[in-house]
């Protein structure tokens, strides 16, 4: 298999997965890479999943859509898919795809890992 764009490191905070991703979220690329990683998540029961886009350098709109696409996925199995740390391009995407309202978006890693808490399912 080719290398991706789009790198994910992983790591367990309690029972929720932080998802670090860098790079570029591409069409048929980084969004597979995402697509695949969540799968293994949901097979895993592993629902709970909060998605730092920092370190993502550039996101088309098929790596918007798989986030959504994803999203469902992870909800329907009861769990729930966060992001943090959006940046601008990112935020213009998902206004315009007008996913602001379906996702909870964060700033403060402490503050989504709280919502877990509060708020375990989408």
């Amino acid at each position: 298999m080719s290398e991706t764009k789009l790198h994910i490191d992983e790591r367990r905070l309690g029972d929720v997965v932080l998802l670090v991703l860098s790079g570029e979220m591409l069409l048929d690329d980084g969004d597979l890479a995402f697509r695949r990683r969540i799968h293994e998540l949901v097979e895993q029961g592993r629902v709970k999943i909060l998605v730092d886009l920092a370190g993502v350098s550039y996101i088309d709109s098929s790596g918007v859509g798989m986030m959504a696409a994803k999203l469902k996925t992870v909800r329907e199995n009861g769990g729930d898919l966060r992001l943090l740390r959006l940046n601008a391009r990112g935020n213009r995407l998902f206004s315009v795809a007008k996913l602001h309202s379906a996702f909870e978006i964060f700033t403060d890693e402490a503050l989504a890992l709280r919502s877990f808490e509060v708020r375990p399912r989408g």
